[in-house]
């Protein structure tokens, strides 16, 4: 038997969550705003590779992308299971601290694939379980919370040197360059909540 390509895979996935993927779509849900890019290139090279063959560049960029967007709609469908039982309008309420919450999975992702940053995990998976416990009452993280990240990751990035650039972000130049969003749109966008394009 053949095992599957990967834009099965992807095709299989976006019919098996085409609901919650169509629903978050059309409500320009802040929940998905900051990635919406990665799923807008990904999607972009899946209908391109049904007119020709991607180049491995382009392979790589999807599959990188797919993985990402596979993982944070984990995430995003868990807590719609768990705190908001399957109420996407009650679960979009607080779209903003959910986004929050998958920013800081982000960097703890980067900061894990370096030795010498993870020591440095602790301040964010202490702001993460604060997050948590105010989805979990059904509340907003205060807006501070978002400048508390920005600390966070800046002292660690400075203090060690390094300059951390976001899956979104990556995939928000590829955008780019493939003319799915614009420079202007780009110059005018905070990146922890990337406004979506329809």
């Amino acid at each position: 038997m053949e095992e599957n390509t990967i834009f099965e895979d992807y095709d299989a996935w976006k019919r098996e969550n085409n609901e919650l993927i169509t629903t978050l779509v059309k409500k320009q849900s802040k929940t998905i705003a900051r990635f919406s890019p990665v799923l807008a290139v990904v999607d972009y090279l899946y209908e391109q590779n049904k007119k020709k063959a991607l180049t491995e560049d382009e392979e790589l960029i999807f599959s990188t992308g797919f993985d990402y967007v596979y993982d944070q709609f984990q995430i995003i469908e868990s807590i719609l299971e768990d705190i908001f039982n399957n109420n996407y309008e009650e679960m979009e309420k607080f779209g903003q601290t959910i986004n929050l919450l998958l920013y800081i999975n982000d960097f703890e992702a980067e900061l894990k694939t370096d030795d010498n940053l993870k020591k440095d995990i602790k301040k964010l998976t202490d702001l993460e379980d604060k997050v948590n416990s105010y989805l979990e009452k059904k509340e907003n993280a205060p807006d501070e919370y978002f400048a508390i990240l920005d600390d966070i990751t800046y002292s660690i990035f400075t203090k060690n040197n390094v300059e951390i650039h976001t899956v979104d972000q990556i995939f928000y130049e590829i955008a780019i360059e493939y003319g799915i969003y614009t420079d202007e749109e780009y110059s005018t966008i905070d990146p922890i909540n990337l406004k979506q394009t329809q």
